[in-house]
């Protein structure tokens, strides 16, 4: 396996606190008054604070040779062996997985692109190197991760 893969977790909210900081710069930038200026002034510079906090503080997972991690500010805070693993379940349509290493705290879930609040960064790289480090007979291809059959096909008539 090549050398690890960092992939940043990216949160659906995440373009909120930029649009406020630019909403409070427009609101100073507009006040009439030195109070009003002062205070919008504030909250720009509270949310530009709040921000870099949120980035510092932000989770990255970590695929390599030895398996995968999940780190935060520099610091390992979990880490699972390849020999952990259970199964795997991946929707390569979806490019999402489910990794079962046997503690709920510790699995690890890639969501599919649409319908949660959060994603990591390059999801076909994670779904390629967990499935490409743990033996074939604990990966298992699935339509769905969350258990739904498939539609059924159409009549053909």
């Amino acid at each position: 396996m090549a050398a690890a893969s960092r992939h940043a977790l990216i949160v659906g909210t995440r373009w909120l606190l930029p649009v406020a900081i630019v909403l409070a710069l427009a609101g100073a930038a507009a006040a009439h008054s030195p109070i009003a200026r002062l205070v919008a002034g504030g909250f720009a510079l509270l949310g530009f604070a709040a921000w870099r906090v949120q980035e510092a503080l932000r989770p990255t997972l970590v695929v390599d040779e030895r398996g995968y991690a999940i780190e935060q500010r520099g610091q390992e805070k979990l880490r699972v062996a390849w020999t952990e693993v259970q199964s795997v379940r991946v929707d390569r349509k979806q490019l999402a997985l489910y990794v079962d290493c046997g503690d709920k705290a510790r699995n690890l879930f890639v969501p599919p692109p649409r319908g949660y609040g959060f994603r990591f960064a390059d999801a076909a790289v994670i779904c390629e190197r967990v499935v490409a480090a743990v033996s074939a007979e604990r990966v298992r291809e699935v339509e769905s991760l969350d258990g739904t059959p498939p539609p059924p096909a159409p009549p053909t008539h």
